[in-house]
This record gives C-alpha cells, sequence and structure tokens, in this order.
C-alpha cells in the first residue's frame, strides 16, 4: 500500500512544476528587504541566476512589493536568465497591481529665479513651480530627436510627468494650429507671435504636418529672425517634399507657452524645469532609457506589473523564446510600450497599453524566405492613447514577418492607426477598433501596402466602427494601400466607417462575408498602377519592385504558397485584377465603387446586397448603435453565406485589458 506514496514522492522530486518556487521577494522604494529578500530587481535577478545554476529546473518568481520600484537604468537579461519549458523564470506583483516598475525620478521644487519669473507669460505668474534637474535630464543640449520620415525612432531625452500622466513642452498656439506662410525650403513665416516668443530660445521646435495629412514631422528651430506681428523661422532641415502654404504647424518648447496647467520648458543652462502640474506640486522625469531589455532571453513570464515612464520602450525582447507579459499595464512611455523582434512563442496577453509616445506594440518574428512563422501574439488587450508623441505613421500594432497574431483586443481613440501590416500569413482577428485617426487624412485603422509578397494575412470577425474623415480630411477602415495584395477580409462589421474596404490597385484579394452598416462606399477599387502611380510598377527601382525582388517567389515554398505570385510581373502587373468582393451585405451603404481604371470586369463579384427587410427605424439606431448584437438580424432571409456575425466576441472594450479591474 505504500508503493504509491512513494511514487508520487519519487515524481514530486524529479517534477519542478510540482515542487513549491523559490520566492525572491523584492523591496519598494523607502521599505526594508524582507528576510530572504533583496532590495532591487538587479539582485533579484543575479540571486535567481545562482538559484538555477545549483538547480537548473528550478521555478523562481521574483516577486516585487507593493509600492514603487525605481529604476535610473534599463535592467539587461540575457540567455543566462530565463528558466526552462516547465518552469519559467517569473517577475510577478501582487495581484491587486500595486506593483510599480518606474525609470523616473521625483523632483524636488526649488525657489523660482526672478529673472525666469519676470519672463512667464501673465497667466502662469503664480503657478508655475520650478525644479533641478537630475544630471540625466540637464545634460542633453535638445529635449527630443527629430520625428521624420523613414528614420529609426529615438527616445526623448526625458518626459515629465504629474499626477494626471504625460506634460507637454510648452507650446503656441496652445491648442490646435498655426498656419506656415512663405515656405521656402526650410524657412517659413509665422505670425501673431505672442511678444517676445522667440527671444533666448536655444532649444525651439516646431511640429505638424509640413506637406501632407498623413505625415507629422517635428524638428529643431535652427535660426529665428523677429518680424513685425511674427516672425521668419529656419528648421535646420527641409521637411519631407518642402512646407506648404498653410501647413499647420505649431512652435513647441518656448516659455511664451507656458500658459496652461500640464505644461513645462527647460532652461538647459542653469539645469532648472519650469512646469504647471495639474494638482499638487509632484513632478517626476523619466531617465531610465527602457525598464526591461532581454536578448536572447527565454521562458519568461512577467506578471501583474504596471510599469511606467522610461524614456524609450517600456519592455524591449529581441531573440529568445516563450516570453510573456501578462496581466499587467504598460503606460507613459517616451516611445513604444513593448518590442518583440526575432522571439518566438511570446507576446502579450491581458494587458492595458496606454499613452506611448509611439507605437503601442511591436510584434515582429518569423523568416519570410522559409515563411517560417515566429507565434508572436497580442490578445485579450486594450490599447488606447499611443502615438500622442508621433500623431502618425505610429500604429497601437505593428506587425511584421510571419504568422503573428492580434487577437480580442480594443483599440481605440488615438489620432493614429490600429494596425500595420508587413509581411505574411498574420492573423487579425476578433478585434474592437473605434474612434480613431481624428484630424488624420489617407490612413486607414487596418494598413498595409507597397509590396506584393506581403500575401496571406487575414482580417476577420473584427468590429470596426466610428472611424471617420472630417471637412477636409478622408480615412479608411482597412486600407490596402498601392498594391497591397493577397489578404483575406471576412466576417467583419463595419459600422460607421468611411471608405471600410480600401483596394488600391491591389490583386487577389479576397472581401467576403463582411457587413456594412452606415459605411460608405462598402469596397473601393482602383487601378492605379495604371494611372497616376504607374511609376511603382514600372521603375525597377521602386519601393514595390525592390520588395517583390527581395523575396524567392520562385521557390518551392513560395510558389506553393502563393501560386501566382511567380509569374506576376508578366501578368499584367499594373492592372487590379482577380479580387473577389462576394456574400457581403450592405446596409444603409453604396455599393463597390471602381475608379482610377479599375474594372467590375477585372474581379469576382457575386451575392453583395442588401436586407430583405428594413425596420422603419434601422437609420435612426444605426447613427448611434455600438453593439453588434443590434445588425445580428440583418441577415435573416438575404441569401448570403455569411458566417455568424461574432458579437460576443466584438465588443472587447468592456473586458479587453482590464487586469486590476479598471
Amino acid at each position: 500500500m505504500r508503493t504509491p506514496f512513494v511514487l508520487i514522492a519519487a515524481l514530486l522530486a524529479l517534477s519542478p512544476a510540482l515542487a513549491a518556487p523559490i520566492k525572491i521577494p523584492v523591496a519598494a522604494e523607502g521599505t526594508r528587504p524582507a528576510p530572504g529578500g533583496v532590495a532591487t530587481l538587479a539582485e533579484a535577478l543575479s540571486e535567481a541566476r545562482r538559484r538555477r545554476t545549483r538547480d537548473p529546473r528550478a521555478a523562481i518568481v521574483i516577486a516585487l512589493s507593493p509600492g514603487t520600484h525605481r529604476l535610473t537604468e534599463g535592467v539587461p537579461l540575457g540567455r543566462q536568465d530565463g528558466g526552462s519549458a516547465g518552469a519559467p523564470l517569473v517577475i510577478r506583483g501582487p495581484a491587486d497591481g500595486s506593483a510599480r516598475l518606474v525609470g523616473s525620478l521625483r523632483l524636488a521644487p526649488v525657489p523660482l529665479d526672478p529673472a525666469l519669473a519676470a519672463r512667464l507669460p501673465a497667466a502662469a505668474r503664480g503657478q508655475v513651480r520650478a525644479y533641478r534637474l537630475p544630471p540625466a535630464a540637464r545634460a542633453p543640449a535638445r529635449i527630443q530627436a527629430p520625428i521624420v520620415l523613414n528614420v529609426p525612432p529615438a527616445p526623448p531625452a526625458f518626459e515629465v510627468f504629474d499626477g494626471e500622466g504625460a506634460m507637454h513642452p510648452a507650446r503656441w498656439p496652445a491648442e490646435g494650429f498655426a498656419t506656415a506662410q512663405e515656405g521656402d525650403g526650410p524657412a517659413f513665416t509665422l505670425a501673431d507671435l505672442p511678444p517676445g516668443a522667440l527671444r533666448d530660445e536655444p532649444d525651439l521646435w516646431a511640429e505638424g504636418y509640413w506637406r501632407w495629412g498623413w505625415l507629422f514631422e517635428a524638428l529643431p528651430v535652427a535660426g529665428t529672425r523677429p518680424k513685425e506681428s511674427g516672425g521668419r523661422l529656419t528648421l535646420d532641415r527641409t521637411p519631407y517634399e518642402g512646407i506648404r502654404a498653410g501647413a499647420p504647424i505649431r512652435l513647441v518648447h518656448l516659455l511664451a507657452g507656458l500658459t496652461r496647467p500640464g505644461t513645462w520648458w527647460r532652461d538647459a543652462k542653469a539645469g532648472i524645469l519650469l512646469a504647471w502640474p495639474r494638482g499638487g506640486e509632484t513632478v517626476e522625469v523619466s531617465v531610465a532609457e527602457t525598464l526591461l531589455s532581454l536578448d536572447g532571453t527565454s521562458h519568461l513570464r512577467i506578471e501583474s506589473l504596471r510599469l511606467a515612464m522610461a524614456r524609450g520602450d517600456l519592455v524591449r525582447v529581441q531573440g529568445g523564446r516563450d516570453v510573456v507579459i501578462a496581466d499587467s499595464v504598460l503606460s507613459l512611455a517616451g516611445w513604444r510600450g513593448a518590442v518583440f523582434t526575432g522571439a518566438q512563442g511570446s507576446g502579450l496577453q491581458r494587458c492595458d497599453v496606454a499613452g506611448t509616445g509611439a507605437e503601442a506594440v511591436i510584434l515582429s518574428g518569423g523568416d519570410r524566405r522559409t515563411l517560417t512563422p515566429g507565434g508572436l501574439f497580442l490578445r485579450d488587450s486594450r490599447l488606447t492613447g499611443y502615438a500622442r508623441r508621433a500623431p502618425t505613421q505610429h500604429p497601437a500594432v505593428g506587425l511584421d514577418g510571419v504568422g503573428a497574431e492580434v487577437a480580442g483586443n480594443s483599440i481605440h481613440d488615438s489620432p493614429a492607426y490600429a494596425v500595420h501590416i508587413r509581411g505574411n500569413d498574420h492573423r487579425v482577428t476578433d478585434n474592437e477598433i473605434a474612434n480613431l485617426l481624428h484630424g488624420a487624412t489617407d490612413t486607414g485603422a487596418i494598413y498595409a501596402g507597397r509590396d506584393w509578397t506581403a500575401r496571406g494575412s487575414v482580417i476577420a470577425g473584427n468590429v470596426l466602427h466610428d472611424i471617420r474623415g472630417g471637412a477636409d480630411t478622408e480615412v479608411k477602415g482597412v486600407y490596402l494601400d498601392d498594391m497591397a495584395s493577397g489578404f483575406t477580409v471576412t466576417g467583419n462589421l463595419f459600422l460607421r466607417v468611411d471608405q471600410p474596404v480600401f483596394i488600391g490597385g491591389g490583386r487577389d484579394n479576397r472581401v467576403e462575408g463582411n457587413v456594412f452598416v452606415a459605411s460608405s462606399p462598402a469596397v473601393h477599387v482602383d487601378s492605379r498602377g495604371q494611372t497616376w502611380a504607374r511609376d511603382a510598377v514600372t521603375d525597377p527601382q521602386s519601393e514595390l519592385r525592390a520588395a517583390y525582388a527581395a523575396m524567392p517567389v520562385d521557390s518551392s515554398i513560395w510558389r506553393a504558397r502563393y501560386p501566382r505570385l511567380p509569374g506576376l510581373l508578366y501578368d499584367r502587373p499594373a492592372v487590379a485584377t482577380g479580387n473577389v468582393i462576394t456574400d457581403n451585405l450592405l446596409v444603409l451603404s453604396d455599393p463597390p465603387r471602381f475608379t482610377d481604371g479599375g474594372e467590375a470586369a477585372e474581379q469576382t463579384l457575386a451575392r453583395n446586397r442588401g436586407p430583405a427587410t428594413r425596420a422603419a427605424d434601422l437609420e435612426a439606431r444605426m447613427r448611434t448603435s455600438v453593439n453588434p448584437a443590434d445588425v445580428a438580424g440583418l441577415a435573416a432571409a438575404s441569401g448570403l453565406r455569411l458566417p455568424t456575425i461574432p458579437s460576443a466576441r466584438m465588443r472587447r472594450s468592456l473586458t479587453a485589458g482590464a487586469p486590476f479591474g479598471r
């Protein structure tokens, strides 16, 4: 009778998953380490390495105590860190989210220099506080790096935070934009500047939409020349394709713009920050470039933490496998929330990512040449308020490589788009995407373009709602731009979305079984490769042709997966053809539109129709509804082969990314 007990004891001894994990407590700021604990996360990782050297199969939990854990530089993890498949290393906070890992320092107020006080705008006097900056925020000559097209991201020198979140450098105008006049190369004129606005401003910036509404750039001002009731300013370089007359721009980091709460200005020479905090006097500045930097680390869990206030990316994962961030909040990054590059089987789940300066999440993995998936993922999370420093070209989620998954998330309320798809065989499913692109133009909520070879991705079961342009702007839902081809868009609900599926010159796309409600035209197809974009097709040096040449489209793997690609250059490559648009339900929406040489005869169109019956109050209800269940019955008796609208999964905003019961 003792044999089973002996066997169980032996199994417990052999299985680290069944044994109690080794716990390494980490003390919070201002507290002493508990018995057996350590003072910092870096010390805990060193202790975990020692423990794992003695027992490679040990299950180890680094437990961050409630409170703030402050970093002045990022904590690196390498191949020697992590755990095993059966016993990953866990870095965990309390389940209630009371542990904060931050890359900032709290500043103490100092007396305000009378000379600076005299220069303050009238509205700021008595409101602005002075703070001594730490060396890391004092030393850089400029507060940030330029934000320009096609330049690798760079974090700001520092950011400033009060009790309500990120503050921004003082700017003029305080809201909206002024208009650039007399643009010539890098120089332009502004009218109606505040008196003395350009005086003694060695770190002045100008930002805005210099030429195109789809491109926001921020550039340092190299020279100023005051003029009557205005000024002539010269940037340190010419913006992309120059400055158009009337371009919306604003000046940034000028003392004359310190006119309202939530703003700041730095006197670099004196090492002083002037800030107008919103409530109280508590102000912090970010000093750590990143919080956690993983290089080749595998089998790691980051759980139940609040990560915030790094100058750059909060978490970077390079290589490795099975790294998962779960049930955590990532916020107020100067650049991005979490970046996975070259990792396998890794990602985020049940997280809240908010207030990042650029993208919220980057998922780049897998091997395109062999079409091997990386298995990266973002699941059941909420992403909002991203791209606050760089509102164009920086989506909530950037996908690249092969086989990433974005599923069950809520992405909402940002000027930037939701998903940018590069590479092959990604899946964007069961997400709610809403209230995006305000003020933007020539962009889409889900975007892909300029690569014939980036095929195989599926956009399915999502609800996109309230994505609309303004009087002078135009936006799209799923934007397959500049010959994007080989996408499947199926089973989605588009509710109050302008141009919900937009095919810009591409081929072999399938738009099937979607529901378009108050969203027009349901599908757009143009053949721009035959008209205004013909150079992109004919020029061997174009971005489109270079992307085609870079992939082994003649290999057996690619031929089997994408049989129409190898002969594309000999099959009327400029023509938008082979798109399938079938079994879509159109409610209060215009039918497919063909422009710029696009022809219905080149596509397959069938069974796209309206509902068999229509309630008298349908139009009124569809002006305000955000519940997919409200339109679930519209396909009844229509004769369409629609998939079931996944109403329960589509409405994610109430449940996604609420790790601490938000």
